[in-house]
């Protein structure tokens, strides 16, 4: 049995930028994160990202307590790695090197990888946005007029908004809303068409005036768009880990 040959390259969730891809790295180790490493010859191993190190364009991996099995994974032309909880984070080595650590130890050496796949599935992880100044807004065509929806959450699947006010007969539950666009920090105005998946209503002014959430599905969201929204809430992520 070999380790299944995922094609990255091909996938939507594809990064290709090395900054961002040595932030993800970076961040497995510094949570700890256990990954399952896949090799030829049905060789398995729970291990973790112990180290980046971008001046030398290595990243270095645990090793496990049995030498043969090491050996296995060095000498394998094809090494696969997938994060086991959370949000999915894939990649692969043709070469693995068993190098000396200053612990004295030993560890996996592999190049930085040039591309990684970082799986964000919308029923497991939703990210809060910002709110205030800095809150996005979803514009949405309603006849002659224009919505300008508040984002409380996004995903790569889609998005939460609210709004005040009179529920626009648009808002029917599977529609589609085409003609939509955000408007992104430092990249400009998104366009994109969404699906209407849910709705809400809840009275939170002293008026009683009325709030509505409605969750939006993304529909054909092209790639360059998929890259705006991933970089954006990959942003996001860095901040909220910055001030933890």
């Amino acid at each position: 049995m070999t380790p299944h040959h995922h094609h990255i390259d091909d996938s939507e969730f594809a990064i290709h930028n090395r900054k961002e891809i040595i932030f993800i790295l970076e961040d497995l180790v510094r949570h700890g994160v256990m990954v399952n490493l896949a090799a030829h010859g049905d060789v398995h191993l729970v291990t973790t990202v112990l180290g980046v190190n971008p001046e030398a364009n290595q990243v270095y991996i645990d090793v496990c307590g049995d030498n043969r099995l090491n050996q296995k994974i060095a000498e394998s032309d094809y090494v696969s790695f997938v994060t086991q909880d959370g949000v999915k984070v894939r990649w692969h080595s043709t070469h693995l090197r068993l190098i000396p650590m200053t612990d004295g130890g030993d560890s996996f050496a592999m190049l930085i990888p040039s591309v990684i796949e970082r799986v964000q599935r919308r029923q497991y992880f939703r990210l809060t946005t910002p709110q205030g100044s800095r809150a996005l807004i979803c514009k949405i065509p309603a006849g002659a007029e224009i919505i300008e929806a508040n984002i409380h959450d996004m995903s790569v699947g889609g998005i939460g908004v609210s709004f005040r006010g009179v529920l626009h007969e648009i808002f029917s539950q599977g529609a589609i809303l085409e003609g939509c666009s955000i408007e992104f920090p430092q990249v400009g105005v998104v366009p994109m068409s969404l699906r209407v998946c849910g709705k809400w209503v809840s009275t939170a002014t002293r008026s009683g005036e009325q709030v509505h959430r409605i969750g939006l599905e993304f529909v054909d969201l092209s790639r360059g768009a998929g890259n705006v929204l991933q970089r954006y809430m990959i942003q996001l992520e860095a901040e909220k880990i910055s001030l933890t």
